[in-house]
This record gives structure tokens, sequence and C-alpha cells, in this order.
């Protein structure tokens, strides 16, 4: 159900929004529905209630947890075991168990790359200065 949010903004801003929208040709509530709507990470797949939890809990984490989580890897003997399952697997030289140690180690990393997305996405947020990485 749609919510009604009062915002108080700066007359120059109003000014600037109002002017897109008229350039637009669209109402001034849908023109700023579009740009909040640009700003708002979209998900590709649905996320499991588990995963969605994890990732509201990291919304509490200090700034110190959240950096730390930035900078998190999968561990080097795991990082090394699912470089060499990949390569097997572009080979198509891998067993049964090792296809599902290959699934395994891969959500497992999708999980680390969505929390260090959801982790720099808070700090962001917070007004840290955020940067692509080189």
């Amino acid at each position: 159900m749609p919510q009604t949010i009062t915002l108080h903004v700066p007359d120059d801003t109003a000014e600037y929004y109002r002017r897109g929208a008229t350039a637009a040709r669209k109402p001034l509530e849908q023109f700023l529905l579009e740009r909040l709507g640009e700003l708002v990470p979209q998900r590709v797949e649905p996320l499991p209630d588990s995963v969605l939890d994890e990732l509201r809990r990291m919304e509490d984490l200090d700034d110190a947890a959240l950096w730390e989580i930035t900078r998190s890897t999968l561990p080097p003997a795991r990082q090394r075991l699912y470089d060499r399952l990949l390569r097997k697997n572009a080979e198509s030289t891998l067993g049964p168990r090792e296809q599902e140690t290959l699934r395994a180690i891969g959500e497992e990393a999708r999980r680390l790359t969505l929390k260090k997305a959801h982790a720099w996405l808070v700090l962001k947020w917070r007004d840290h200065p955020v940067q692509a990485p080189r």
C-alpha cells in the first residue's frame, strides 16, 4: 500500500525537480518517484527471508563492522579450491561430488558478495564516501 511522506526541501531543489518534471512532461510526483526508484538497488531475483533478515540485521552494525565486511573474502584455502573447481568445470572434468562442492562454494561466494554490497550501501546511507573498486 502506498505511503504518504512529506519532505521539506530547499527552494532550489524543488525548482530543479519541477523543471525536470516539466521537461519530461510528467506530473511532479511521478517524476520524483522515478528519480527515487533509480536510487534503489533492483533485485534480479527474490531473496529468501533468512537472507533478507541477515541483511537487515547488518543495518544495525556499527561502521567498523561494516567496513570489515566490505574487506571480507573467502578463506584462502577455500578460494584456491573454488578456482581449481572452476577450471575443472570449464574443462568438463568435474565429478558429482566436485560439482556439489563447486555449487556450495559458489553459493557461499555469492552470499558474501551480497553482504559486501549491502555493507557498502549502508555505509553510503551513513554518508561515508564510497568509491567503486579499481
